[in-house]
Formats: C-alpha cells, structure tokens, sequence
C-alpha cells in the first residue's frame, strides 16, 4: 500500500499490528459521556493519527482501537477485559477526539480512584521523585545539587503515596510540560527526544523495541513528524509503564 511508503518511523510497525482487522465495519459512534470535552475543536491537532492522513477510516478505527487497548491496560495496569469499552473510546479518537481528554476519562474515573490505594514500592517513589524533579530541571546534570534537593522533596512528599496516585500525577506533570511547549513544535520535538532517550537508558521495556531505542536523533526525527496527540501519548505511555515496572504491577512490560 501506498500508505506504507509514507508512515513516519515506528508508527510502520505499529500499522501491521492494527490492520488486520481493516475490513470490519465501524461501530455506531458511541461517545463515552465521560469525555465529550475530547471532541472541542481546539483539541483537533492533538488527534490521534498520523500525520500522512492516507490511513481509510476503517484503519484508523483500527489503529485507535490498538492504541486504546494499550492505554487502557497501562493505565489501570489491567488487561482489557471489555470490548465494548475499547470501541468506544476509539470512537472518540476516531471522531477526532483527543489523546489528553481520553486519557482524563480514563486517570479520573471511579475505576482508577479506586486503585488509589496502599503504599507503593520505595523504587516506584524514587524513580517518580527523580522524574518529577528532571521535568521541573530538563538542562541539569543528574549529580546537581538543586536537582538532588528537588528529588529528594518530591520522595519526602510522596512517601506513603501509591502506585497509581504517582502515576496519575506524574502523568499530569507530563501533559503541563508539554502545554509549556507546544507553540514551538522543534523545541518541543528536542525536549521529547532528550526526555526519551533518558527513559530508554533505564532498560525498562516500553511496548516496542523503536520505543527503548537510545537514539537522541531517531526519536527527535519521530517528535518532527508526528503530531502532539501521538506525541503525548508516547510519553504517558512511558510514564505508566516506568511506574508499572518500579511499582511491581503485572503489565509492567506487556
């Protein structure tokens, strides 16, 4: 297919995985009515597609239903029981909805409140302290002074916090550095490509191999060619499956 020539790095291997199903037909449009705010017309460049728009809509259908499957099971550190929860929120990303207020449907509901509890592994707080801290301070050296104060602040404030409450403010932390920066599409794409290929060196598995890639320039030209939705969700992404694996939840590296 023509569409294979053109589709930005990794997101080619991504289309193998979610076109098998391209000849299904689309479900009626259900919209979740927890999220109707993802289909506001100023969060359309956070649409979750690709850039090239050759995809028909019944492989766009499919791609979001592979990449709500994957949010979901990340986020609530689940496997996907509900196909109908899935088809949904496809629909939302579908019609155009976006990847942020997707992903609020999912962090702020009921369901996820409900997994606010307990007390997480002390790595699974170190490495929150550390990220929140680097996010604030993207230019300093780890072995800063201010930087090992900030780290240590975050660890004291968030002792006795769990698993999931980190994962929800490091991801929200995520989503303000990116608003920070999304007028400026290069330097947004360069913060990504550092923030990373940080991650990447720390050998946790990601999703895919182009994913743990600690390749500044592969992942800078990736940031360059694709939009803020796929954008955002690469680093959620990242941000729940990191906190998954230091917090010794079962879909850590599925």
């Amino acid at each position: 297919r023509a569409i294979l020539t053109v589709m930005p790095a990794f997101f080619l291997i991504l289309f193998t995985l979610f076109t098998t199903s391209c000849d299904r037909l689309l479900p009626k449009g259900k919209v979740p009515s927890s999220v109707t705010s993802a289909l506001s017309p100023e969060r359309e460049s956070q649409a979750a597609e690709p850039t090239n728009g050759l995809m028909s809509p019944a492989e766009k259908f499919s791609f979001h239903r592979w990449l709500v499957k994957e949010m979901v099971e990340q986020v609530y550190a689940q496997a996907s029981k509900s196909e109908n929860e899935v088809n949904d929120w496809a629909n939302v990303l579908s019609q155009r909805g976006s990847i942020e207020g997707v992903y609020h449907g999912l962090v702020l509901s009921s369901r996820y409140s409900a997994l606010e509890t307990g007390k997480a592994d002390l790595k699974a707080v170190r490495f929150f302290a550390t990220a929140m801290a680097l996010l604030e301070n993207p230019s300093l050296p780890d072995t800063d002074p201010f930087l090992k104060e900030n780290t240590a602040r975050y660890a004291k404030e968030y002792m006795s916090a769990s698993t999931f409450t980190l994962k929800r403010i490091l991801g929200e932390k995520v989503l303000k550095e990116v608003e920070k920066r999304k007028g400026e599409k290069e330097k947004l794409a360069a913060w990504y490509a550092a923030l990373a290929t940080h991650w990447a060196r720390l050998g946790i598995p990601f999703g895919l191999e182009q994913r743990n890639r600690k390749d500044e320039p592969f992942h800078l030209k990736w940031a360059q060619e694709n939009n803020l939705g796929l954008l955002e969700w690469e680093l959620l992404n990242r941000t729940h499956r990191a906190l998954n694996f230091y917090g010794g939840l079962n879909l850590a590296g599925k």
